[in-house]
């Protein structure tokens, strides 16, 4: 994986030549789905760690659960195609690759599902999500120039003149020299 524009292994504090190899030995072998979500995730690496400290503690009362793996899962659950957040803890439960890469060594630290719904609720009221696009969306496509046509090329049976219909009540006339 060649990157030129943001450095690989920011969110696993750990930069060198390839990731895979190196979380591979940390969690095991990874599935196709678990290396396009640890690709996500750096895309977005940067935008997410700036976007992340509006959601920090900030010293009264019980300190949160942790967001920025709060905020893995929910990357998770759209690369994933997850549905629901019920399904998401119960994903989360039976794949230890995916609960470490999110930032959960064991499955008692996976928080409750309210917990995700009130943080899931908290991202979407502070629009984190469409503050990370557009962070990405500045960093990595600000030059380029966006465009798409659609051309379609399928037949379209047609005629090439109406045909004319005789109308009623009108006799033709007989031309005779």
């Amino acid at each position: 994986m060649k990157t030129a524009n943001y450095p690989i292994g920011k969110l696993w504090k750990s930069i060198q030549k390839s990731l895979f190899p190196e979380l591979e030995e940390m969690v095991g072998e990874l599935t196709e789905k678990e290396r396009k979500f640890i690709m996500v995730c750096e895309l977005c690496a940067e935008a997410l760690e700036t976007e992340m400290k509006a959601y920090e503690w900030k010293g009264q009362g019980r300190p949160p659960a942790e967001r920025m793996a709060i905020a893995k899962s929910f990357i998770a659950k759209a690369v994933y195609g997850i549905a629901t957040t019920e399904g998401l803890v119960e994903y989360l439960n039976g794949s230890p690759s995916l609960r470490r890469l999110c930032g959960w060594e064991s499955v008692g630290e996976i928080p409750s599902e309210s917990t995700f719904s009130r943080a899931f609720g908290e991202f979407a009221k502070g629009k984190l999500p469409e503050k990370v696009h557009e962070a990405i969306i500045k960093e990595h496509g600000q030059r380029k120039l966006g465009g798409h046509i659609s051309r379609d090329s399928t037949a379209i049976e047609a005629r090439e003149k109406a045909v004319k219909k005789p109308v009623e009540g009108k006799t033709e006339k007989i031309r005779t020299k």
